[in-house]
């Protein structure tokens, strides 16, 4: 019998709330997702909330100025970048043809390509010749069609305009509502040193993450612009288009370069017809991303908020697996925060040992 103390008993049930928490997250991702975007969105603006306080402006007021201008601004890209999502969405069957025909021609320009292609044509019509001698004539033959691109674009764009609205709304509820969810904070503690600490650690860690989020934001968006005008310069359609979406991809490390690479190496091989018009738009990006996350991130943001990679990675992979794409924008965020509340909470000292990389020299987020 498993006493109620015993190690297994522990592990067993640590393991069970661990299984619930996830099939929560997955199961109603659709609640928690705007919630999360929310939550980050707030913390980078904590900064120019405090500092608006500071000249005098009511926090409610402040508050709705910021939401508002966020809600502007990212209004404002998304009205640039519709006309060249639009013609992307009408030309998305030319361009995959385009892109097939391409790849096939390079291809065939190989002659072990060529040798395949012959056995696997070879094999093909053996396969066919088959089929259609045991096919039954009698047979009719049902095709279900599936949702075509267009239709599957607009059902996503619709969502996405929802799922913006409510996390535009929440951001501005926490921005106006910050001692609510610090006294949420303090909660847990019985004791009136308890609640202190934890009030402290709340500031601390709402402070350190605001600071990462808001550097590494705008660092992002001169990524973007800079990425942007070395596309126009070499003849990439729709610059201002790939300037936003480079952006927004360096939010993941490792995967969102790596995405932004494939994408703009398919796009060159459509729109150019030269090896090295094909390639040169890709290898300009991986450059200007190596200067930006090798020397300006580091100097901007400082080396003590770096993250294990291993930490990242496998971050990456879970929030990916549990929330597609946005859990890959939010994977990053999380460790930030997990990381700075691990830095002030004795409790969690080995959960940030875990986290920080190996150096001679204690590392922590400031």
């Amino acid at each position: 019998m498993i006493g109620l103390d015993g190690w297994l008993f522990r592990g067993l049930a640590g393991l069970a709330v661990i299984i619930a928490l996830v099939a929560g997250l997955m199961l109603a991702k659709a609640v928690f997702i705007p919630i999360f975007i929310a939550l980050f969105l707030a913390i980078i603006l904590h900064l120019p909330l405090a500092a608006m306080e500071r000249a005098g402006v009511p926090r409610i007021l402040a508050a709705l100025t910021l939401t508002l201008t966020v809600a502007g601004l990212i209004a404002l890209l998304a009205y640039f970048i519709s006309g060249p999502v639009q013609t992307t969405i009408e030309n998305y069957p030319s361009m995959v043809n385009q892109l097939q025909r391409k790849l096939a021609a390079l291809r065939l320009s190989l002659r072990e390509a060529q040798e395949i292609g012959e056995a696997l044509s070879t094999v093909g019509e053996e396969v066919g010749e088959a089929l259609d001698d045991g096919r039954d004539d009698n047979v009719e033959e049902v095709v279900v069609r599936q949702p075509g691109f267009l239709m599957n674009a607009a059902t996503s764009f619709a969502s996405g305009a929802t799922t913006f609205l409510v996390t535009v709304t929440i951001a501005g509820f926490i921005l106006a509502m910050r001692r609510p969810f610090m006294i949420i904070a303090t909660i847990p503690h019985g004791t009136m040193r308890g609640k202190l600490r934890a009030a402290r650690v709340w500031k601390a860690v709402e402070s350190q993450v605001s600071h990462y989020l808001l550097v590494t934001t705008l660092i992002n968006i001169a990524l973007g612009i800079v990425v942007g005008l070395a596309l126009w310069w070499l003849g990439v359609p729709m610059p201002v288009f790939w300037g936003a979406v480079v952006a927004f991809l360096n939010y993941m490390p490792f995967v969102g370069p790596a995405i932004g690479v494939l994408l703009l190496l398919a796009v060159s091989i459509v729109q150019f017809d030269t090896v090295l018009q094909m390639i040169l738009p890709a290898a300009t990006y991986m450059a200007i991303n190596f200067v930006e996350a090798n020397f300006v991130t580091p100097n901007l943001v400082g080396r003590r908020t770096n993250i294990a990679p291993l930490a990242i990675i496998v971050s990456l992979l879970v929030w990916g697996w549990m929330w597609g794409f946005a859990g890959l924008f939010l994977s990053v965020p999380i460790l930030v925060v997990l990381k700075a509340t691990a830095e002030k909470t004795e409790s969690l000292a080995g959960i940030h040992r875990m986290l920080t990389p190996r150096a001679r020299h204690p590392m922590s987020l400031r």
